[in-house]
């Protein structure tokens, strides 16, 4: 009788935890990627002592004088970044750029750079 109590026990266990598995019903990943070269500028007031500003990026082509111009609403001490071109709403060439950044027309950062699609090197992963 116990033998029986025992079995009886075990089979009504097996089949109540045959629907606690994970259903096959969730998706797999299924990764994709993208990558895009860019010129990142970027400035930022260290000492956090405006609430916000407006950081106003100019970049230059040299041989030209085309000029391209983002700006940003940047919150206390965080970076604002500008991505050339991408930011800028633009197509470019390759060549020789200036560039700069004003807060409230006083320049506060500045540089150059050669763009050149050439650069362009992306190494795309194999899938495991």
């Amino acid at each position: 009788m116990n033998t029986l109590i025992v079995l009886t026990g075990l089979i009504f266990c097996a089949f109540c935890s045959g629907g606690t598995r994970p259903g096959n019903d969730i998706p797999t990943p299924f990764w994709q990627q993208s990558e895009t070269l860019n010129i990142q500028l970027g400035v930022r007031d260290r000492n956090g002592s405006l609430e916000y500003y407006d950081a106003v990026f100019l970049v230059q082509r040299k041989d030209d004088d085309t000029e391209y111009k983002k700006k940003l609403r940047v919150k206390t001490d965080e970076w604002g970044f500008a991505y050339f071109p991408d930011d800028f709403d633009v197509r470019v060439s390759d060549g020789e750029y200036i560039w700069n950044c004003t807060v409230d027309g006083r320049i506060v950062s500045y540089g150059d750079f050669i763009y050149s699609k050439d650069q362009r090197k992306i190494t795309i992963p194999k899938k495991p």
